[in-house]
């Protein structure tokens, strides 16, 4: 289903054409963006030679002085001038080894990886990076959120958000290559989504949205390498949706081999966990008898009103108008990528953190799904890998 174009052109300035020409202008500016010495960052106009805007990082959030971004970013977000300087600080951080420079840190900033201990002091310098030792556990480590990798967690964060925003894995592989000086290959960037996705699943799954009182579902055929026949058509495999009606938060998204009632289930259970038991009382669904299956969960305190036969234009009562716009976008993404390889690709999964945490959504004046549902988080991807992975080391501190 197309969205209704009222013949105002900032309908299309969504985040990944504003993406596409922030890259464009740091490829034709990179050499002449600065940062000023309040921390700021001047970046020159794209037309106009004397002009330069101004890009601010306070508190984590971005702001331009930019009349596309005055004008417009509380519905669109970000402008291109954010992005051009998202890449450029990226390029900084990639071809520059950083210098050790001196710290004053608070008693509980370093934390020992083995035995979670804030007793550690400096150790000296290894391959350019603060050691230190613990006192506890005589423990000597060097610092890292992702350790055994000598990648930086904005490298990482930027191919995923490059790759769940529509970029190839070769195209990502080239721009990082020609940009920042650093080889990756294309297989590497689809480990970092097989490694790293699951992190950020664990962690964005452990916040709890506030949803509606009504959830839509529905299907969707994927091309998988471990696919069946179906209908004529080989590898086809089933990616079972299920999305809160009010908020558009994605609950669900998981692929299955048949398009029965153990495919359903197993929607719905995922489902179940990321809602923390904030159920609903109606559940919208085509004809699908495999549906049907909800009614037997037994799950203790929600007894859903099933309501079939739903679809397209079919009035209010019978509508499943949104889930079937969310998987429209989904079904051009999923075409251009030629299939999937096993049912344990973490794309499906990466499409469902992307939708609801870092795509800003018109039909929600701007906000993204996690954002309307009440989890105030900053849309990206480099702020989700961060938590997920502060959060994983914490555990991991606790742990040992």
């Amino acid at each position: 289903m197309r969205d209704n174009f009222n013949g105002n052109l900032d309908g299309f300035l969504n985040k990944e054409t504003r993406q596409d020409r922030g890259l464009a202008l740091f490829q034709k500016v990179k050499n002449t963006i600065s940062e000023n010495s309040d921390g700021s960052f001047s970046v020159p106009s794209a037309r106009v030679e004397e002009i330069a805007y101004t890009v601010r990082l306070i508190k984590n959030e971005y702001s331009c002085n930019c009349p596309d971004f005055v004008q417009r970013h509380e519905q669109f977000g970000i402008c291109k001038h954010i992005h051009a300087v998202k890449f450029w600080i990226a390029s900084q951080t990639f071809v520059k080894q950083e210098k050790p420079k001196p710290k004053v840190f608070a008693d509980d900033s370093i934390q020992c990886d083995k035995c979670g201990s804030i007793r550690v002091i400096r150790y000296g310098i290894s391959a350019n990076k603060q050691t230190y030792w613990c006192k506890d556990c005589s423990h000597k480590f060097t610092p890292s959120l992702i350790p055994k990798t000598k990648f930086t967690p904005e490298l990482i964060s930027l191919t995923l958000d490059l790759y769940f925003s529509g970029t190839s894995l070769r195209k990502i592989s080239r721009i990082i290559s020609d940009h920042t000086g650093v080889s990756i290959g294309s297989s590497t960037i689809y480990d970092w989504i097989q490694r790293f996705v699951p992190e950020v699943s664990k962690y964005v799954n452990s916040l709890s949205p506030q949803l509606s009182e009504s959830w839509h579902a529905d299907e969707v055929f994927v091309k998988m390498k471990e696919g069946i026949r179906y209908k004529n058509q080989t590898n086809i495999a089933f990616l079972w949706n299920v999305m809160d009606r009010k908020t558009r938060f994605m609950l669900a998204s998981k692929a299955t081999p048949n398009r029965d009632r153990k495919g359903a289930l197993t929607a719905f259970r995922y489902a179940q966990g990321v809602a923390h038991g904030n159920f609903p009382e109606n559940v919208f669904c085509d004809s699908l008898a495999s549906y049907n299956a909800v009614r037997t969960m037994n799950v203790k305190g929600w007894n859903p009103k099933l309501i079939s036969n739903c679809g397209v234009n079919k009035g209010h009562d019978k509508t499943n108008n949104r889930i079937e716009r969310a998987n429209g976008t989904l079904r051009e993404r999923i075409k251009v990528q030629r299939g999937w390889k096993t049912f344990d690709s973490q794309i499906a999964e990466g499409q469902r953190i992307h939708y609801n945490f870092v795509k800003p959504h018109e039909a929600l004046e701007g906000q993204t799904p996690a954002q309307r549902a009440g989890l105030p988080i900053e849309n990206s991807w480099s702020e989700l890998l961060k938590r997920a992975l502060t959060n994983q080391s914490r555990t991991r501190g606790k742990n040992n």
